[in-house]
């Protein structure tokens, strides 16, 4: 029994960037998130997770951790946990090092092909013909916990719509 602690950065102002490698659509790009080069997304990480904190040490949550457990432990068995992937160390000596050594996309990748920077309106990728991109990375945040839904409407939306003005272009001629 247990669970994980971690804060969600909303809008966040670090940005990375990912390049193809070559043409091949089975090679991986090279990607780089930089998270938490902008001082300011850590600072909004830090400040969640106190929050977080603050709400495990209140009474209303002591039916859910053990008694004598403290926040200094809950936070090293997070850092314990196989989903951590900087671990300096078996404890976490500092929120910002908490926050450095959990960072994560929580898997549902979004905000890389940002519409109005990278995709117009159409989900057409700027300079480039006949490409689209849809899926989460043409957000700029997550809609919620599990994004599925709203990318599978979305994908249908773009779809029909793509398929109606390729259907009216063919009329047309």
């Amino acid at each position: 029994m247990g669970g994980f602690i971690f804060e969600k950065v909303n809008y966040p102002h670090s940005k990375g960037d990912l390049k193809l490698q070559n043409r091949n659509p089975a090679d991986n790009p090279s990607v780089t998130f930089n998270y938490f080069k902008n001082p300011n997304d850590l600072r909004k990480c830090v400040l969640g997770l106190k929050l977080i904190l603050k709400a495990i040490e209140s009474k209303a949550f002591s039916k859910f951790k053990y008694p004598n457990m403290m926040v200094q432990d809950i936070l090293d068995l997070n850092v314990k946990m196989p989903t951590t992937f900087l671990i300096h160390a078996n404890t976490s000596s500092s929120l910002e090092q908490y926050c450095k050594d959990n960072v994560k996309t929580i898997w549902h990748y979004h905000g890389g092909c940002q519409m109005g920077n990278v995709v117009d309106g159409n989900y057409k990728i700027l300079g480039v013909d006949d490409v689209c991109v849809i899926d989460g990375s043409t957000l700029i945040f997550s809609l919620g916990t599990n994004p599925q839904a709203s990318l599978l409407m979305l994908g249908r939306y773009m779809g029909v719509t793509i398929l109606s003005k390729r259907l009216a272009s063919e009329k047309a001629k």
